[in-house]
């Protein structure tokens, strides 16, 4: 993650000069990322959008991002729908190699709360990286209706989350 320094000085001529460093970090291209307990390597980044008109835009944000981190494996989230995207490293170019692998309805995979009518985005995304953080324990073929869906998060993301550790990507507000 990029940050940005800043530097504050008192100039109002007090007796002294007064100087203090704030950090404020730069935004990330995502908001969740897995990375391997052993090692830096990053194996899921989630896009987590509040409304259906960002879904465009943050797909092609998050294919830029996987393609740019090799990560392999990428969701999109928002209180309708999850997006499971997979790299496949086809081409260098993130629209061609980037695939979506499914669509599916997020409301039961969220707190009714939430899935109904939140509009606060850090609550969301807070949400959103609970619902990986357990993942791997609430993961059963009785707790997931889909089978589709089903198939996928215990193909893809399941071991993905369980071998790794999940975070917010860039401090939230």
């Amino acid at each position: 993650m990029q940050s940005l320094f800043l530097d504050e000085v008192n100039l109002a001529g007090g007796p002294g000069l007064a100087v203090s460093r704030c950090v404020i970090p730069m935004r990330s291209d995502f908001d969740i990322v897995v990375r391997s307990k052993e090692s830096n390597e990053i194996r899921l980044i989630c896009e987590a959008k509040m409304y259906s008109e960002q879904v465009e835009t943050g797909e092609a944000r998050l294919k830029q991002a996987m393609a740019r981190l090799s990560c392999p494996l990428g969701l999109l989230f928002t209180p309708n729908i999850l997006r499971v995207y997979a790299d496949r490293y086809t081409s260098d170019n993130p629209l061609d190699s980037v695939e979506l692998i499914g669509e599916f309805d997020s409301r039961p995979l969220l707190p009714s709360s939430l899935a109904s009518g939140t509009r606060n985005v850090e609550e969301f995304e807070s949400a959103v990286q609970k619902w990986l953080e357990r993942l791997p324990q609430d993961f059963s073929s009785t707790t997931i209706t889909d089978d589709r869906l089903r198939s996928i998060l215990g193909t893809f993301v399941v071991p993905a989350v369980a071998s790794g550790q999940v975070s917010a990507a860039a401090p939230r507000c």
